[in-house]
């Protein structure tokens, strides 16, 4: 007998698999008799499946024991439901001892998925506090009710935890208050991201966000692809929570990614098709919850996972092109961008495998082990090219790119640098002849071009709101800094403007806020934040040395606002520099999964 065959868990699920395609029905005869006990024909049933699995009989025959008990439980769980309106909930999740458990409970639908999530915190001895509720790949929300959420009776439910720390439980007893608050402020992270995310989206409405990279879809050369005003919205907070579940992932954190990820999932629907079309962003998100479903071992999911994987191959066709020729025509190589496709390839293999289709997987385990043998690159020449001055980064998607030659590489990364920087000096100069066409316009209608270039600043670059600041406020109150002395001009750097642009304000207004605060970035962004993205002129035409009412709001700003900044700062920080970070895979964990699933197939064989 083979040893290192499939484990049980996962014999069930190919045979589950088998049972629903062939429509067996276990519950009913020839495999249950009158007195509800199995009947010879289950062991027919189990030697035709262990040979078309390559499987113990044994293992099969019990899988297929417990399934139809489950199945009679379940006829007797509805009969129950029918009878008195109570429904059986299934109820996965993973115990303290890391053992994945399965029970039930019944319930009525109307009760709200908190008052479940008590009684599920109860069965399990979970803090209800720190316990998401997940089912067909949603998260439940607390304040709604079972019935509004689509929950019937037999439906399945994933317990998500967040766990404490080894350190943690040990001084559990003495650090218990402190413990908790700590525990409470994980909890808090995802609504905090998105709270995070739907501010930087308030501000996208009111700004240009050219200056925050990972806020602007961009084409595979970094060109900006146009957004329709009515989708920017959503569009910006799928991607902010998308980046911040790709940062758990990088942490190996896969719990806390999928309920970030789920979250950007349900946001990009409320994007356009079309524009999903012509970006890899949805389909990226679609292989990354699917890997998520993998690395937690909920089997369960990966039923999900095969209409998920059917929609990044078409999104990824209609971007890419079937062939990958759009993308070839594009940047000229396509190696990069092949690392998603060596994890469609392999998911699309797991899937299949869990199916009992063992021919295919193989077939598709082995097309992901050839992607694997020519994407993958050389660790020594990694850290020579970083000998020159790139990033590790730089240096595996080089490579990559370039068949891990390293000439080529080097040059291929100095190509990129210049195309970028090119592409954000055009980008640059379009800003800067759209501004000059505006102040033209003022000019025309009568202003000063100081006048008008100073309203189009401190309105956003927005031409209606620099015509309104002129007409409230005509001729400006104190000095320009260009009138002002030597002693009372303040330098801002160019890195001082940037690094207030990159929260997501418009260059420009990022660079007057600065001016009018002397250069002090905390209030320059604190009065952005207060008034929209940009200042107003009763602002504007006060000196900085004057105490205005907005500057009084603005010494007097609340903890709130103060909160919002931390959570604005605390999204940013995992939000890749690099446009291709997601590209950027080592396939460690990739080659770990080939090995491991091609050993349970040689394992079958052997049997």
């Amino acid at each position: 007998m083979a040893t290192d065959g499939p484990p049980e868990n996962v014999v069930q699920d190919q045979v589950r698999s088998l049972l629903e395609s062939e429509k067996v029905k276990l519950w009913e005869p020839p495999y249950t008799t009158e007195n509800k006990s199995a009947s010879p024909e289950l062991k027919v049933l189990g030697e035709k499946y262990a040979l078309q699995l390559c499987i113990d009989l044994g293992m099969v025959e019990n899988v297929l024991e417990s399934l139809r008990c489950n199945s009679l439980q379940g006829l007797s769980a509805k009969k129950t439901f029918e009878d008195t309106g109570l429904a059986t909930i299934r109820i996965n999740y993973t115990s303290q001892t890391k053992r994945k458990e399965k029970t039930k409970l019944t319930t009525k639908l109307n009760i709200s998925a908190k008052d479940l999530r008590t009684e599920i915190a109860k069965l399990t001895g979970m803090n209800e506090e720190h316990v998401k509720l997940i089912m067909n790949s949603k998260v439940l929300k607390m304040d709604r009710s079972l019935a509004e959420q689509n929950v019937k009776n037999n439906s399945m439910i994933m317990v998500m935890q967040i766990t404490l720390t080894e350190e943690e439980a040990k001084e559990q007893e003495t650090i218990f208050q402190e413990e908790m608050r700590e525990q409470d402020e994980r909890k808090a992270k995802i609504s905090r991201t998105r709270k995070g995310a739907e501010i930087l989206a308030q501000h996208g409405e009111n700004t240009d966000l050219s200056n925050v990279p990972y806020l602007e879809i961009a084409d595979q050369k970094g060109r900006p692809i146009p957004i329709p005003a009515v989708e920017k919205k959503a569009l910006l907070l799928a991607m902010t929570l998308h980046e911040k579940g790709r940062a758990f992932m990088k942490k190996k954190d896969y719990a806390s990614a999928l309920l970030y990820l789920l979250d950007a999932d349900e946001e990009f629907g409320k994007c356009g098709s079309e524009l999903l079309n012509i970006v890899d962003n949805h389909a990226v998100l679609q292989l990354e919850v699917v890997w998520c479903y993998l690395q937690l071992e909920q089997l369960d999911c990966l039923r999900d996972a095969e209409g998920r994987l059917k929609r990044a191959q078409t999104r990824l066709n209609n971007c890419y092109g079937e062939n990958l020729e759009r993308l070839y025509n594009l940047k000229g190589n396509t190696a990069n961008e092949q690392v998603l496709y060596l994890r469609l390839k392999l998911l699309q293999g797991v899937v299949l495998y869990h199916k009992g289709k063992l021919d295919q997987t193989k077939n598709h385990l082995n097309e992901a082990e050839m992607l694997l043998g020519k994407l993958s690159v050389d660790d020594k020449k990694v850290v020579q090219l970083m000998s020159l001055g790139f990033t590790a980064q730089e240096a595996r998607l080089g490579l990559r790119a370039c068949n891990d030659d390293i000439d080529f590489a080097a040059s291929h990364i100095y190509q990129r640098r210049e195309e970028k920087a090119e592409i954000r000096r055009k980008e640059k100069a379009e800003r800067k002849r759209k501004k000059q066409e505006a102040v033209n316009s003022l000019v025309a209608m009568g202003y000063s071009e100081k006048a008008a270039a100073k309203a189009f600043r401190s309105a956003n670059n927005n031409l209606d709101r620099a015509i309104e600041i002129l007409q409230r406020s005509p001729e400006p109150a104190h000095l320009d800094d260009e009138e002002a002395g030597p002693s009372n001009r303040v330098e801002i750097s160019e890195e001082t403007i940037n690094q207030v642009a990159f929260l997501g304000f418009d260059h420009s207004a990022a660079e007057i806020a600065l001016r009018r605060f002397n250069g002090n970035i905390e209030r320059a962004v604190q009065a952005l934040i207060d008034h929209g993205g940009y200042l107003p002129s009763s602002l504007l035409n006060s000196p900085p040395s004057s105490s205005s009412p907005e500057d009084m709001e603005i010494e007097e700003s609340s903890e709130e606002k103060q909160r919002e900044r931390e959570i604005v700062e605390e999204v940013l920080a995992d939000i890749p520099e690099h446009e291709e970070d997601y590209l950027d895979m080592t396939l460690e964990e990739e080659r770990e999964v080939i090995i491991k699933y091609k050993t349970w197939l040689q394992g079958s064989h052997q049997l």
